[in-house]
């Protein structure tokens, strides 16, 4: 009966303790987004940090804490967010499309139209913003690739300019030096 009695109260005191927990971790996670709706993003990151200290398994403070940092283009620390969001509900076409900003953001294309293409599959309502970002990358590997053969025409002129300058100095060596030994080899011979 006393055992029974323990049990009883440490069931109610750990409900007690997870029910202060939701009401703390949801006064930082509020208190972080009123912040970003304001745009002070900096001052929400410490919010959002408290809260995901209370609560680490809740996916969406993460999504917010990496919206902040996409607004303060630290991007890396944005992916690492959404990777996790998206490790727990991979259906966030809304994170995924936010990742894939961030990567394009990184210059790290491939896996930014990886993501896109995702979104614009999978979403009609997030597909314009997607197709426009898609659209960028379709540019900017066209841009790399003129840029690369552009890269290789100067590397070939180079080697062209290289074999010329050669040969050139051939004909010199072969002018100065062959010729007039020729010459003088002759004319001492022929004497």
């Amino acid at each position: 009966m006393k055992t029974a009695i323990i049990v009883l109260v440490n069931v109610l005191l750990t409900f007690a303790l997870q029910a202060q927990n939701v009401e703390r971790y949801m006064k930082y996670h509020d208190k972080g987004r009123m912040l970003i709706l304001e745009g002070k993003y900096n001052d929400a990151i410490p919010q959002l940090d408290t809260a995901i200290r209370i609560m680490p398994y809740y996916p969406t403070i993460f999504q917010d804490r990496g919206y902040a940092y996409m607004q303060l283009k630290k991007y890396d620390k944005a992916i690492l967010d959404f990777d996790h969001v998206l490790q727990k509900k991979p259906y966030m076409t809304e994170v995924r499309l936010q990742r894939g900003m961030a990567y394009y953001h990184l210059n790290r294309l491939n896996e930014s139209e990886q993501d896109l293409i995702a979104v614009a599959n999978s979403n009609p309502q997030k597909s314009r913003e997607a197709l426009i970002y898609l659209d960028n990358i379709r540019k900017e590997k066209e841009l790399a690739y003129i840029e690369n053969q552009q890269q290789l025409e100067y590397l070939r002129l180079q080697v062209e300019n290289e074999r010329l300058q050669r040969a050139r100095h051939r004909e010199e060596v072969i002018w100065n030096t062959v010729v007039p030994l020729a010459f003088w080899t002759t004319v001492f011979l022929t004497w």
